[in-house]
């Protein structure tokens, strides 16, 4: 077939630039002809494959609608919402349907007529039984992909999606979404208190330890609290176990960590009264506690719910099984918050909360400075128009090569002993 029009200069480059400008060839009319048309124009060949945008970034399947060919994925790798959720290739013309989903459908339309384009601009499908009937097609070959698949390999962040875009079907499903959590590491801030390893896609039939993100705290007169963070602290103990991500729970037996405080250490006045011995632990509900307890031995446990990015009396700390001069140098990092809306540098804020730290020890065990410290933790013990004048360092025998303390003399004779720390 050979077509000749008359027209302008101007518009004969409008036209020619329309489906060959390589700036405009996502936009351009001749895209989605693939298997149907070879166009060149000006010994210049067009490029009718169908554009990126409409195909799913993470394809999950392809079926069969109606005789044609259907692929099924997710729109995104970060799980966004798009609010075309199908695209349509009717017989070459690209057409893009208003459906807001987090998946998205391909449909190349080779046979029949399984929607219908608004006429005669194609800008748009018409809204009728017709496009009910495929979105409905799409949510139970979603629904009936992810139920016969076996979940090593289906995609969490693609079940997830699932939950939020059908939560009714998804109920119904043989599998769920839940990430293990990271046993706490003594040193890491709060970032990494709640700390999560990947999604997994788990089977409702045999799932893992599931527990809830709150700790329950039973005091010695049998009040009961719970706390934001710290659940991470008892790991050790509990062995494996899962945070729920999407799922039904009520199909699901979720656990709550309850942790039953020993006796309360008793510190110098003046201290935070936070120290207990490490006491109990077990497995229970939310408001019903375990039925049996285990005992605490041989590890560290806290919980908090209030970090803080400045001063570490800030923190509400529930501490067992520490010893408090060591828990002040390692573990109270757990309660430290980077994040601030105060324009403050994190070495600012760190440097803070760890002379708040300092001087809780000091609280402790009286003057003391760090055992690699700087003049100008000497200097802080050093009234103003006086100078040190000697350093030196004491030990507790002859045999030990790393002193406990350190004496200073000043340069109004005064002498002042410092511990290390």
């Amino acid at each position: 077939m050979s077509i000749g029009v008359m027209c302008s200069k101007m518009l004969t480059e409008q036209l020619v630039n329309a489906p060959t400008d390589s700036w405009q060839a996502y936009r351009s009319p001749a895209r989605g002809y693939h298997d149907l048309l070879n166009i060149t124009i000006n010994d210049t060949v067009v490029n009718t494959s169908v554009q990126k945008e409409a195909t799913p970034i993470i394809p999950l399947f392809e079926t069969s609608y109606q005789n044609n060919n259907l692929v099924i994925g997710l729109y995104g790798k970060e799980g966004y919402a798009t609010q075309h959720g199908i695209w349509v290739n009717f017989f070459g013309q690209m057409i893009q349907v208003d459906h807001y989903s987090r998946f998205q459908a391909y449909l190349e339309i080779r046979q029949g007529r399984p929607v219908n384009p608004m006429s005669p601009s194609r800008r748009g499908v018409i809204k009728d039984e017709a496009l009910n009937n495929l979105c409905d097609f799409i949510r139970d070959s979603l629904f009936e992909y992810f139920s016969r698949t076996p979940v090593e390999d289906i995609d969490p962040l693609a079940l997830v999606q699932f939950y939020h875009d059908y939560p009714a079907q998804a109920s119904k499903l043989p599998c769920f979404v839940a990430a293990r959590r990271k046993r706490y590491e003594s040193g890491d801030d709060v970032s990494k208190m709640a700390s999560l390893s990947a999604p997994q896609v788990l089977s409702y039939e045999n799932p893992p330890l599931l527990l809830a993100d709150k700790a329950q705290i039973v005091q010695e007169d049998g009040t009961a609290y719970s706390r934001e963070y710290g659940l991470h602290t008892f790991l050790e103990l509990t062995g494996a176990a899962y945070k729920v991500m999407e799922a039904d729970e009520s199909r699901l037996d979720i656990r709550h960590l309850w942790w039953k405080l020993g006796e309360q250490i008793q510190i110098a006045d003046g201290c935070p009264q936070i120290f207990h011995k490490a006491g109990q632990w077990g497995l229970g509900a939310e408001h019903e506690p375990p039925a049996e307890w285990r005992e605490i031995n041989g590890h560290v446990v806290f919980a908090f719910s209030n970090p803080n990015n400045w001063d570490v009396s800030n923190v509400d700390f529930t501490v067992g099984g520490a010893d408090p001069q060591d828990f002040y140098q390692t573990d109270v990092w757990g309660g430290f918050d980077q994040q601030n809306g105060e324009g403050r540098s994190r070495e600012e804020m760190s440097e803070s909360y760890r002379g708040s730290c300092e001087r809780e020890i000091r609280n402790l065990i009286g003057n003391a400075v760090p055992k690699n410290f700087s003049w100008d933790d000497l200097l802080r013990f050093v009234h103003e128009g006086e100078q040190i004048i000697a350093v030196t360092p004491e030990y507790k025998s002859r045999r030990k090569h790393r002193p406990v303390s350190v004496i200073l003399l000043l340069s109004n004779d005064e002498i002042l002993r410092l511990s290390l720390f």
